[in-house]
């Protein structure tokens, strides 16, 4: 079970191909050019936020951002 405290950051693909980082709880999303602008973006959080984590996604993230 994830603490209220922690920030999990999922790291991945939605269905049109576009990297998206979001927090869990659905407090923060980006979209990326590249994986490894999503993975570089996602670790700096993790490090401003002592006990976050990225994890990457297995399934398509659902954005709910407008692009």
């Amino acid at each position: 079970m994830v603490q209220r405290s922690e920030h999990v950051l999922r790291v991945g693909q939605d269905r049109a191909g576009h990297w998206v980082v979001q927090e869990a709880d659905g407090l923060l999303e980006g979209l990326f050019r590249s994986r490894e602008a999503a993975i570089r973006f996602a670790m700096s959080e993790c490090r401003a936020f002592p006990g976050s984590r990225m994890v990457l996604a297995t399934d398509p993230l659902r954005s709910i951002l407008s692009h």
